[in-house]
């Protein structure tokens, strides 16, 4: 059996080479490889996705709903044929509730949803130079689309039993007044996969609340993972 030798470099700089070269494995001088963490490959490479639906203090006043409906969804992701995402991270972040009531979030995966109504959400890719452009779509606050119809998969469900708006009523331990619901690929071990055509769908349930809601996403060709 061969031996796998790869260049120590512990101390001086890693030359890089032209595109489609070979390239040593690095290792400390122990023989310890080094690699980079896949995501962070992707992100190197240019391939990391973020939507975000609304900016800086201006938040998305979301279709009035008291419950998760996906044809109301607050952020759809749709993916075309041929390209595949890899969804991180989801953060809905609550400015208010409205009508004091309980309140749920989710997120679910799947495909035949359809956007309608709603505002167009740019993609930003998060290398500065944005080698790639995504050929995701992504809408936000949609008013009438359809749901999910295939492989619905929910991977995330969150609330409060009974949501307030700080400005309105008691703070207090009792009312439990959290506004940030967080789902991270890695507190979970997972991440779903949408292979195109397909759809990653974010919704909320509240009664006129307003909020934000950041998306994040590896976006690669089929053909790398198929």
């Amino acid at each position: 059996m061969g031996l796998t030798k790869a260049k120590a470099r512990q101390t001086s700089a890693i030359s890089s080479v032209s595109e489609g070269n070979d390239v040593y494995v690095r290792a400390l001088r122990d023989g310890t490889l080094l690699s980079a963490e896949w995501i962070l490959a992707q992100t190197i490479r240019g391939r990391l996705m973020c939507a975000a639906a609304g900016v800086l203090s201006t938040p998305i006043t979301w279709t009035a709903t008291a419950a998760c409906d996906q044809t109301k969804a607050a952020v759809m992701v749709d993916v075309p044929l041929g390209t595949t995402i890899f969804p991180l991270q989801i953060a809905l972040q609550m400015e208010a509730y409205g009508t004091n009531a309980i309140f749920e979030c989710a997120a679910s995966t799947g495909s035949g949803g359809v956007s309608a109504g709603g505002t167009a959400v740019a993609v930003k890719n998060m290398r500065s130079d944005a080698p790639y452009s995504t050929n995701c779509t992504v809408t936000s606050d949609l008013t009438g689309g359809t749901a999910l119809t295939t492989n619905d998969a929910e991977f995330l469900h969150d609330g409060l039993q009974v949501a307030i708006t700080k400005a309105t009523a008691v703070n207090n331990i009792a009312n439990k007044d959290d506004f940030k619901f967080v789902w991270n690929y890695k507190d979970g071990l997972f991440c779903p996969i949408v292979v195109g055509a397909g759809q990653l769908v974010v919704t909320q349930g509240s009664q006129a609340g307003t909020g934000f809601c950041k998306v994040f996403w590896i976006e690669v060709p089929t053909s790398e993972v198929t």
